[in-house]
């Protein structure tokens, strides 16, 4: 995948996942499989499901975010929607 069809987000605050402490998250450009299942009028948990799958996280990563990286997740997320890059 081209690199500007990823963005990498380093978070403010690493994420224990396991054994695992992950510091950044790779956010890969939705596809349309990706957005199949999203209602017409998304809420956060609707962003933040598709942002696991877009990053190859477990929702539970994603739940453990702070509210920075959160809102830098869902920016990113919400950019690639709205402008598809």
């Amino acid at each position: 995948m081209a690199k500007d069809k990823i963005k990498i987000i380093p978070l403010s605050e690493p994420v224990e996942h396991g054994s695992e402490t992950i510091t950044v998250l790779e956010i890969k450009q939705p596809k349309a499989k990706h957005l199949r299942s999203m209602p017409l009028e998304p809420d956060t948990g609707d962003l933040l499901d598709l942002a696991a799958k877009l990053a190859g996280q477990p929702p539970s990563v994603i739940d453990e975010l702070s509210m920075k990286d959160m809102t830098e997740v869902l920016t990113v997320v919400g950019n690639f929607i709205d402008t598809g890059q």
